[in-house]
């Protein structure tokens, strides 16, 4: 009987270590490579704070990053907060601010309001400086960004500089000097590969990884063209921002350079003004982004 029941005991233990699991099939290869996340574009912005995290799991994806740029995604975040501290298989990797430097001083300021909210819960503050204006310049950027760092590392909330075409920083390799000076382990930059296309950068990829893998801690992508469509800035937004597996951009000369950083984090898939239901283009995107980072 004890043999019998030995061998009882291990079938069941290999019939649930062989069951499926959700979304098993669908999710992200985080033993070998990156989470994944998206943005809460796309479509995403249409729903609630629970259908967007359910939408997203049920696709197969590990994270969500937020935008904060009206009041109501801001007073949103509560809600994202108590639905991620529900979950431990799917986080909220991130909240992206923008500074205006022409918004009044309450807006220009809420990310410190932000920085209050996702304290102590290993989720990224993304900082954007919007466009150059007269009489901004770059010790104000410094003495700004060192007050944001040393503010969140209080916190224990980890800042990026997020360059963004057409703003005072429009690429990774201008925001590498500001992070260089600083020198602060709390502040790293990103990566977007759509940013980087606007800049004129998109051929050269590899060569901007390799400048700035030391100071990587955070990484972007979406389908693109190898070249912008500068015509007018829709046409720029949509031959730059796709769902993967679309555009003339070879993803691989992306993934390439991205496997040799030895970089560690959560790659995020950008679905700014995507119009396919985020039901059908989320699923076929990460499908399409494992496939490709396998070959």
């Amino acid at each position: 009987m004890k043999i019998i029941s030995n061998s009882m005991f291990l079938f069941l233990i290999g019939f649930i270590a062989c069951s499926p699991t959700k979304n098993s099939d669908q999710r992200s290869d985080t033993t070998k490579n990156w989470p994944v996340a998206s943005y809460n574009y796309g479509g995403l912005e249409k729903k609630t704070p629970q259908e967007q995290l359910q939408l997203l799991e049920n696709s197969g994806y590990d994270g969500i990053v937020l935008k904060s740029e009206k009041i109501e995604d801001f007073n949103s975040l509560e809600e994202f907060i108590r639905l991620d501290e529900m979950n431990s298989k799917f986080k909220i990797n991130a909240v992206f601010e923008r500074y205006n430097f022409n918004d009044s001083e309450e807006r220009k300021e809420r990310w410190k309001k932000v920085v209050d909210k996702i304290a102590n819960r290993n989720i990224q503050i993304w900082i954007i400086f919007g466009k150059k204006t007269e009489g901004i310049t770059d010790d104000f950027i410094d003495q700004k960004l060192r007050e944001i760092t040393n503010y969140a590392k209080q916190k224990k909330v980890e800042v990026i500089l997020y360059p963004h075409s057409d703003c005072y920083i429009a690429s990774a390799e201008e925001a590498l000097p500001f992070v260089e000076k600083i020198n602060n382990s709390n502040l790293k930059l990103a990566i977007h590969l759509y940013h980087e296309v606007r800049a004129g950068n998109g051929a050269r990829i590899a060569e901007v990884f390799d400048k700035v893998k030391h100071r990587l801690g955070a990484v972007t992508f979406a389908g693109t063209n190898v070249v912008a469509d500068y015509t007018n800035p829709k046409t720029r937004d949509l031959s730059t921002i796709k769902p993967v597996g679309t555009g003339d951009f070879d993803l691989t000369h992306f993934i390439l350079p991205l496997k040799k950083s030895n970089y560690k984090g959560t790659v995020t898939i950008m679905n700014f003004g995507i119009t396919e239901s985020p039901e059908v283009y989320l699923p076929k995107s990460l499908a399409e982004w494992n496939r490709l980072v396998k070959n």
